[in-house]
């Protein structure tokens, strides 16, 4: 398979490799995106609000884990602060439609301290957490965030891209996922922008930084400020 044909059927990822759902290869245990609870502790304050720290690669069963973390919990409405290297193009799916069920707003941050009662705006969300940021009803991305995206491979494959050889039913997996995600876009009145720079980045070179204009087309951001529980959000001091 060519290059260029390679370049045409992957889709967005990052350092953690992100893969199409069903690969034929091996799923060792990894690390999953952990999520903090913080409640607004200042109810008389207008502008704050409870909030999630979601951190780490997103796995395919960070869904389930989601679901478990939020089930005595009351966090409808709430400010989702997404801190992620990225990860499966399933979980991200799953966990993005959960989060538009309970009504939460997303931004991009990594909690200030030890503590965790503020978070600092100067973090990343690369590939596939990309797509969780369009499950927020309200969408804000900082000016020092980082929000990158670039094409995925199959999960038995991301190493020696170029040299790999690949079956009919492994793309017809990435095409798939490229059709569930176009979807998904769809579906969180994003805009298939994001899923259209994406595919033009090759998975064996760096990331693209999605600048503030691409971030408005793509609908990602979709508003200036997001209160925290304490305030407005903080900047890195």
């Amino acid at each position: 398979m060519t290059k260029l044909f390679a370049m045409a059927l992957a889709l967005a990822s990052c350092c953690t490799p992100a893969w199409a759902d069903g690969s034929t290869g091996k799923t060792a245990e990894a690390p999953s995106m952990r999520f903090e609870w913080h409640p607004n502790q200042a109810p008389d304050c207008t502008e704050c609000v409870s909030w999630i720290y979601a951190v780490g690669p997103i796995t395919a069963r960070t869904p389930r884990d989601f679901e478990r973390f939020t089930a005595a919990k009351n966090v409808r409405g709430g400010t989702m602060v997404l801190n992620s290297p990225g990860g499966s193009v399933s979980g991200a799916i799953a966990l993005g439609r959960q989060m538009r069920a309970l009504e939460v707003n997303t931004t991009v941050g990594r909690a200030a301290d030890a503590l965790a009662t503020r978070w600092l705006s100067d973090a990343s969300c690369s590939s596939m957490c990309a797509f969780l940021l369009l499950a927020g009803k309200e969408r804000h991305v900082p000016a020092e965030a980082k929000v990158k995206v670039h094409q995925i491979w199959l999960a038995d494959r991301n190493k020696n891209i170029l040299n790999n050889r690949y079956t009919a039913d492994e793309l017809a997996l990435v095409q798939r996922d490229i059709a569930r995600l176009a979807r998904y876009e769809l579906d969180m009145t994003g805009s298939i922008e994001m899923l259209e720079s994406a595919l033009q980045v090759p998975a064996w070179g760096p990331m693209h930084q999605l600048s503030g204009e691409e971030l408005g087309r793509a609908k990602i951001r979709t508003r200036e400020t997001v209160p925290t529980s304490h305030g407005p959000v903080a900047t890195n001091d």
